[in-house]
């Protein structure tokens, strides 16, 4: 039998054999190279319309005749380990499995490999390893309990492939090829959904909140089965390439590496709620460092393409971070004679696709919660508003020429020094936001910054304990200062991203530098925004309903309001007649939700500024601040006393008297408690924390 046959062989055995089997636990059950590749190409046929399907077996035939008539490569290794990663191969691991496959065709076949090695322990490992894999990839439909598919032995297999030899036998080598592959895709999809109601029933049972809980079963039941064909198949492929004896939680880690931005955005937050379990817990929290990142063969395509912008002369291979919707490399560049540090910044290549798909499944999932009687009841906002106010925030990231635009105003903004007193430490604040250096052209994919150097203020100010143990609460009060004077009081414009990870902070004797990063989301409010923000924080100082519901009324779409002005501000008064007893009660987070959930359809500037007000409240909780937001602010009025009295007396929105009851109510009166309740994952703002 020609060396091909046996190679098809061998790979047909591969690809109907992917069921569970007990394994050394210390080395796991892989594919070759090769029987992943003709696992990918079955993989890829299947669901397709006969003549697409009959192209692509015909890919595989060629790559693999292609690849039979190159000499057999021996390959020697020193270690098992070495070993294992040769057995397996390079894979693009692109974001399509369908690139996967032209990228491998491109590059030239892989010829069959022998492997050997000078010790004779590790080549008796290799020797086991490849009769062990292959006997119970042979043996697999026989072990497997309640295996739908009817798997082929090896005689059968045998035959498939002599047929091959022919071309009629050709045609029902094909046809008996596809009809299993079909069936072993199904049967991964079923398994994909098992999991995903698993880990919804399992994985949230120890949660207390029950809104919560709802939430995720929702989502987690209904997300993995709307997936597209493409993206269903991302996710078998992925298993393939990895420990095919895997348990149900690392499936699902592999399930949530290849979903959509919005869900991974939103299971990040998850991750930050109690009574999760330990499990699903971890593998939330490693989605913020194990996002799945843009190969290099990808990156460097794109490099090609940007050499007419750019002068680079290094570009490193490995990502300095990965996001949700973007990738950064260090690199150099020349700029008129000098190199320069930078930071390369793209947005991930077939993310737009994923980011238009999230948003239809999860409108899909918005839609069966809004109509669950408990949900409704549990005086949440609807799903559908929220979800489009999501894929609004997570659409704007797909601009990076806004991005450009968005960093390059906040340069001129922000770009400034603020003394800072604490107990027993003073010293000036530098904030700067990174150069940008253009293309030489007017298009490109790259944007190019500044190499800034800092960490995140946590361990900075660890360094600093002794010396000034207040020195953090003293920073993220100064940049909340600077943040609202510009937003609320400057030119409207602000960052609505500005967590530990978006800026970077470097001590010194004579200085403090603060370095914003990451302009992806953030924007430019309107004179008129401004002036009813400050509306409604003056409204909620002095709980004055009417003033409330004028405020939240004129900040609203008022086309696509649910309810009229008089029935929303009679809502309104309601509300306030049963009193402020919380911190709750005079949150402007808690009277968006509250809004949006009894008629109002409010804008996209709203809720984003919304968002970075939340995040710099958590940034002073999280730092010991004694100061809270409003405190902040009103000290930053007090700096604009002819603005503020223009905006809200000289345009008749306030009297003197109530401007100055609210005044004296931020200033004098203490903050009211904070409600003691489960943290409630489901608005906009606490999606993007």
């Amino acid at each position: 039998m020609s060396g091909l046959l046996k190679l098809f062989i061998f790979s047909l055995v591969g690809f109907f054999g992917v069921v569970a089997l007990a394994i050394p636990k210390d080395v796991g059950l892989y594919l070759s190279y090769e029987q992943r590749l003709a696992t990918t190409y079955a993989l890829m046929a299947s669901g397709l319309e006969p003549v697409q399907q009959e192209i692509l077996l015909d890919r595989g035939i060629n790559y693999f005749r292609l690849a039979a008539e190159m000499p057999v490569e021996t390959i020697e290794v020193k270690s098992f380990k070495d070993f294992l990663k040769a057995f397996r191969g390079e894979w693009p691991n692109t974001q399509s499995t369908s690139l996967d496959l032209e990228i491998l065709e491109k590059a030239s076949p892989r010829a069959f490999r022998i492997f050997k090695s000078a010790s004779a322990r590790v080549q008796k490992q290799i020797d086991e390893y490849i009769e062990w894999q292959e006997q119970k990839l042979k043996t697999m439909g026989s072990e497997a309990k309640g295996s739908k598919i009817p798997m082929l032995n090896p005689e059968i297999l045998a035959q498939a492939a002599l047929l091959m030899q022919s071309e009629a036998g050709q045609k029902h080598g094909k046809k008996l090829f596809l009809q299993h592959s079909d069936q072993f895709f199904q049967e991964q999809l079923k398994e994909f959904d098992r999991i995903g109601e698993k880990v919804a029933t399992s994985g949230l049972a120890q949660t207390d909140d029950r809104i919560t809980k709802l939430v995720m079963e929702t989502i987690l039941s209904e997300y993995f089965a709307r997936l597209s064909l493409a993206s269903k198949k991302l996710i078998v492929s992925s298993f393939l390439g990895g420990d095919l004896q895997m348990g149900d939680m690392q499936k699902f880690e592999v399930m949530v590496q290849n979903s959509g931005p919005q869900l991974q955005k939103l299971l990040q937050v998850v991750a930050r709620q109690g009574g999760l379990d330990p499990a699903m817990l971890q593998i939330f929290k490693r989605l913020e460092d194990a996002v799945r990142s843009v190969p290099y063969h990808q990156v460097e395509q794109i490099l090609k393409n940007e050499n007419k912008n750019y002068d680079f002369t290094y570009f490193e291979r490995k990502p300095l971070g990965v996001g949700t919707m973007a990738q950064v490399h260090r690199a150099k560049i020349q700029v008129n004679g000098q190199r320069r540090d930078v930071v390369v910044r793209f947005i991930k290549p077939e993310i737009e696709t994923r980011v238009h798909e999230d948003a239809r499944i999860l409108a899909e999932v918005a839609a069966i919660l809004d109509t669950n009687i408990e949900y409704l009841k549990s005086g949440m906002p609807k799903m559908g508003p929220l979800v489009s106010d999501i894929t609004a925030t997570v659409t704007a990231e797909l601009s990076q020429d806004d991005t450009v635009a968005r960093q390059s105003l906040a340069a001129k903004r922000y770009n400034q020094e603020v003394f800072m007193k604490t107990a027993g430490y003073k010293n000036t604040v530098q904030f700067h936001v990174p150069e940008i250096y253009s293309p030489k052209l007017s298009k490109s994919k790259f944007m190019v910054q500044e190499m800034v150097f800092g960490r995140k203020l946590d361990k900075e100010a660890k360094d600093w304990q002794q010396v000034a143990p207040k020195l953090r609460a003293g920073i993220v009060e100064t940049l909340v200062q600077v943040w609202g004077q510009e937003a609320l009081f400057g030119s409207g414009f602000y960052h609505s991203d500005l967590h530990q990870g978006n800026f970077l902070v470097r001590f010194g004797d004579d200085k403090i530098r603060v370095n914003l990063l990451d302009f992806g989301m953030g924007g430019q409010i309107s004179p008129e925004m401004q002036q009813n923000i400050l509306l409604l924080e003056s409204a909620l100082s002095i709980h004055d309903s009417d003033l409330i519901g004028r405020a939240l009324w004129e900040i609203s779409n008022k086309a696509g309001n649910s309810v009229s002005e008089s029935q929303f501000k009679m809502l309104v008064r309601a509300k306030v007649r049963k009193g402020f007893k919380t911190a709750d009660d005079v949150s402007t987070e808690e009277w968006t939700k509250w809004a949006m959930n009894h008629g109002l359809r409010l804008p996209y500037d709203f809720i984003n500024i919304n968002r970075g007000i939340t995040i710099l409240k958590k940034l002073l909780q999280d730092s010991g601040s004694t100061e809270d937001l409003r405190s902040i602010m009103s000290k930053v009025a007090l700096k604009h006393p002819k603005k503020v009295i223009n905006t809200l007396v000289g345009k008749n929105l306030l009297s003197p008297v109530e401007l100055v009851k609210a005044g004296v109510s931020t200033l004098i009166n203490p903050p009211l408690p904070p409600v003691t309740k489960p943290a409630a994952i489901i608005s906009c703002q606490s999606v993007f924390n």
